[in-house]
């Protein structure tokens, strides 16, 4: 039955039965359960099909990060509705150990303003944990119980695969975490994506022979899976990454939008000639025309200055490994096949959990990438 209000006392009352209940039977592999909370989590779900995928990664996360999660099921409507649930979430261990368990209270709502769901969120929170906000889904920051929670958490995660407007949106993810200035923290699970291609780029230039064509790179072209809706963020971090590692710098008004194509410059360190000379880094970011799952198709870079040099990261057919290719002048080129784990949603939030600061590498990029996204967003309103 839906109703207009919660008890948070009868909430916290049901928590305490539910562990002394568990403290005097035990379950029934006879194992010992205790309760064990590292952080508090608030996920927002805009919708119902959220809150399942929200729903189902919560216990895979409890077992690498005991915590409290608080789901808000946060749906439009014209009547309030809301209602709570109460449930301890405790993982599998071999017989004889301890299980470690932790609380997920479901806020199931409708037609709720966000200051009342504040309000129940809020004294439903463990003191002195850290506290992380989960808010998928698109206009993160748009939201109002967004709003009203996000100063009071030590981290906002938010993915920005999941952005309807992908340039207005990355640009104003960027203003805010420039702004927070680790307070709060933020991270975007598309860049958390991104570790593998980071990864496998930075090996070709562990090797002393490719090394000297990192600072000589002129060309790059990145293809990405295109969805239903065109989305190059995923791109626009990957360059926001090399150009903030290789201290390079947006060329002024130097971008273009040509269907779903976006070209833009960088400058660069002239190698050789002298501490004042620059270079220019052109970039091509484009849907790839075959099918590829979801994320980055394919990077290519390349050095035409001095000696000519090509390095290519791939998608494969299979799901589990990724193509490099390595090519210097004339030489015959370098391939290889590299294992790449399959990475979850499970996976990807439990990583993100981990860090306990601002993340500068993840704050650089998306600097730069949001520098890029207005003036690319500026183009596209005004060309001329």
């Amino acid at each position: 039955m839906s109703q207009t209000a919660i008890d948070i006392g009868a909430i916290e009352r049901e928590l305490r039965q539910m562990w002394q209940e568990q403290a005097i039977h035990p379950n029934a592999g006879g194992q010992a359960v205790i309760r064990a909370l590292t952080l508090n989590l608030i996920a927002r779900a805009p919708d119902d099909a959220w809150a399942e995928q929200i729903l189902s990664v919560a216990p895979g996360l409890t077992a690498q990060h005991p915590n409290r999660t608080v789901i808000v099921i946060d749906r439009p409507g014209t009547t309030v509705e809301v209602q709570a649930q109460v449930q301890a979430l405790c993982t599998l261990t071999n017989a004889g150990r301890t299980q470690v368990c932790g609380e997920q209270i479901t806020i199931s709502a409708r037609g709720t303003p966000a200051g009342q769901l504040a309000g129940l969120v809020l004294p439903l929170l463990v003191p002195d944990l850290p506290v992380v906000l989960w808010a998928p889904g698109p206009q993160p920051f748009a939201q109002p119980l967004v709003q009203r929670l996000y100063r009071l958490c030590d981290r906002v995660i938010v993915d920005s695969t999941t952005f309807t407007e992908p340039l207005t949106e990355l640009a104003e993810l960027a203003t805010f975490e420039q702004k927070a200035k680790g307070a709060p923290a933020v991270s975007d699970l598309g860049w958390t994506r991104l570790t593998p291609w980071r990864e496998l780029v930075a090996q070709f230039f562990d090797s002393r022979t490719f090394l000297p064509h990192l600072h000589r790179i002129d060309e790059i072209v990145i293809e990405y899976a295109a969805g239903t809706v065109v989305n190059p963020v995923a791109a626009l971090l990957f360059v926001g990454w090399l150009a903030s590692c290789l201290k390079w710098a947006p060329l002024e008004e130097a971008v273009g939008i040509e269907g779903e194509t976006i070209r833009l410059y960088l400058r660069r360190p002239a190698v050789g000639v002298g501490p004042a000379a620059i270079r220019l880094v052109s970039v091509e970011i484009r849907p790839s025309l075959s099918p590829a799952r979801a994320g980055l198709a394919s990077v290519v870079l390349r050095a035409i200055d001095n000696q000519r040099a090509e390095f290519v990261v791939a998608q494969t057919d299979d799901a589990g490994h990724a193509r490099t290719r390595a090519t210097v002048a004339d030489t015959p080129p370098i391939e290889r096949m590299v294992k790449v784990d399959p990475v979850t949603l499970t996976d990807l939030l439990s990583s993100e959990l981990r860090l306990l600061s601002r993340d500068r590498t993840f704050a650089a990029a998306l600097n730069l990438a949001g520098s890029l996204a207005r003036r690319l967003t500026s183009y596209h309103n005004d060309p001329l």
